[in-house]
């Protein structure tokens, strides 16, 4: 899969509860970026919360963009918005080991 788009929530899945950084994260992230992956940032409470969140981090660059998640998605291939390869964060022991079984199943 060549030119992929990963879309990462903010909370639960890049901070905790208490808006801690999760372990690991940020050289996650580092990990999909190095190998050319186009991140975005993206929560139910918005695109400007999304940013802040990477700003407070000094993660923002690693980020091409922020948005709201979806509520309702309009495609005319509707299967590739519907079927996503979806990863939780919490079926893995650290976010680097998530990141290598994204690069190595779903990068060239």
């Amino acid at each position: 899969m060549k030119n992929v788009t990963i879309y990462v929530d903010v909370d639960l899945t890049l901070v905790d509860p208490q808006g801690r950084l999760l372990d690991g994260a940020p050289e996650g992230l580092r990990m999909l970026k190095a190998r050319n992956c186009r991140l975005y940032l993206w929560s139910t409470a918005g695109a400007e919360y999304a940013r802040a969140v990477a700003m407070r981090y000094q993660l923002a660059d690693m980020f091409e963009g922020f948005a709201s998640k979806p509520d309702i998605i309009i495609d005319d291939m509707p299967s590739t918005a519907l079927e996503p390869f979806v990863f939780n964060p919490n079926d893995y022991a650290t976010w680097p080991e998530l990141a290598e079984k994204l690069l190595r199943k779903h990068v060239d």
